[in-house]
């Protein structure tokens, strides 16, 4: 299977056509560094009381050595990555689509037949002032962290932090000098910290799978529908979702014994505990948070994008959330403003502000999800604007402008198509790689979706 780079460089930089990188080892490519503490006896001893322990289905204790614990045991890879400050996070934007749903739902004649969202462990983080124009790679890898800082698997964080742009920046360099994405290395000339380089799915990647975070990229790389619309990839994203409801059906018939049927039929809204998606097209990325299915047959996608300005003018009521220092840049690609995905206006309706504040009142006094659970000790700074789903929906028509797509999956994605099953999401396998897996995923692969 052949992997495209498609990266969000500037056009000047790279062009958009993609450049197919053959699956194979490449010569010179040095094996995985280790200090030599790790190979001595003392880390052999430590490393056995730190082996994690898991239950297969049949509750047979297996016992694996996780990447993650020596990643986390690198102290000195630690005191170089700066966590991305807490006021660049925005929590709890996902539990506060659902009325949102509800409402519009109730104006346009019930045209939403249903919505699945990701887990509300996913913040939103908008692009700052310093890296308007070329971070949103980096942005959109921070919202995939966010929702593995607040997942737990073997007793604990599956990643310790959410690391801000110039930390990631040093992540990708150590992971590349490891033999990471050996050839994405080279076409980056091996550097990008303290530049405005783009990056894209391919650097998220073996920056995750340097943390030994397991993750799968699909490639949609020609439209699958008519009028160069991407049908596959959007059955794919709503399985994703939905399949994430049928599982789960059954418990949550239990926990509803004694509401009545008419409640569960009028239910729209799930909110899922599947992880966000990254999305990657030619120039720019996006976070995919969920699907929405029209009465119409029609579907958009709902996403987190770094660079809208709509949580951007929420957020500029407080001070502007950078991590970013100008001074410490150089220019590696030009900056013209903003990007596609201002192409709206996001101006907020006065009138529909009173409506918006009583659902959002109703919702937090009769909810006992796991959502508002959760986000029990969030206190936003200001209600959220009325129109808040203009900017996240994002229509067939939208996704057709551009001919191919990536997604990055975190997790695993089983391809059992030859069998004559469905590429589809690996439920029973967890997100932590063990040593082994994590030196075989040095070279990115990535599967063919069409």
């Amino acid at each position: 299977m052949q992997l495209y780079h498609m990266e969000s460089r500037h056009p000047d930089e790279r062009t958009t056509t993609t450049t197919p990188i053959e699956n194979k080892p490449l010569q010179g490519i040095s094996p995985l560094k280790r200090k030599e503490s790790y190979e001595s006896d003392l880390y052999q001893q430590k490393s056995v009381k730190r082996q994690q322990k898991e239950y297969d289905h049949e509750d047979i204790i297996i016992t694996r050595n996780y990447a993650r614990t020596f990643i986390n045991a690198d102290e000195e890879l630690w005191q170089i990555l700066s966590a991305l400050e807490e006021k660049s996070r925005t929590p709890g934007v996902i539990p506060r689509l659902e009325p949102q749903f509800t409402n519009l739902n109730h104006k346009k004649k019930k045209s939403t037949v249903s919505a699945y969202l990701c887990s509300p462990y996913t913040d939103h983080i908008a692009t700052g002032f310093m890296d308007l124009g070329w971070g949103c790679g980096y942005r959109n890898c921070q919202m995939l962290m966010t929702f593995l800082q607040r997942k737990q698997e073997a007793g604990d964080s599956i990643l310790r932090q959410v690391t801000d742009i110039s930390g990631l920046q040093l992540l990708l360099e150590r992971a590349w000098k490891e033999g990471f994405d050996s050839q994405g290395a080279k076409q980056l000339n091996n550097r990008v910290y303290k530049t405005r380089k783009w990056i894209g799915t391919t650097e998220v990647y073996s920056m995750l799978v340097y943390l030994g975070i397991r993750c799968t990229i699909l490639d949609f790389h020609r439209p699958s529908g008519p009028n160069n619309t991407h049908e596959t990839l959007f059955d794919w994203i709503q399985s994703y979702f939905q399949n994430a409801v049928s599982k789960q059906k059954q418990q949550d018939e239990n926990e509803e014994e004694g509401h009545s049927t008419n409640n569960k039929k009028d239910k729209i809204v799930h909110i899922t505990q599947r992880p966000p998606l990254y999305l990657q097209h030619s120039g720019h990325s996006r976070t995919v948070i969920g699907i929405e299915l029209l009465k119409d047959g029609k579907r958009n996608l709902i996403m987190f994008d770094p660079g809208r300005r709509m949580l951007r003018s929420y957020r500029s009521r407080t001070e502007p959330e950078d991590d970013m220092d100008e001074s410490t840049l150089s220019s590696s690609c030009s900056q013209n403003g903003d990007s596609e995905e201002e192409e709206e206006e996001e101006e907020e309706d006065s009138d529909n502000k009173s409506q918006s504040r009583k659902i959002s009142e109703q919702q937090e006094k009769k909810s006992t999800s796991f959502a508002s659970r959760i986000l029990s000790n969030w206190k936003p700074r200001t209600h959220l604007p009325s129109n808040l789903l203009r900017p996240f929906r994002v229509d067939a028509k939208a996704i057709a402008k551009n001919r191919q797509y990536q997604l990055l999956v975190l997790g695993e994605v089983k391809d059992e198509r030859p069998e004559g099953g469905y590429l589809s999401w690996n439920d029973e396998k967890g997100y932590l790689l063990d040593e082994n897996e994590r030196e075989a995923m040095k070279i990115v692969t990535s599967t063919d979706a069409l």
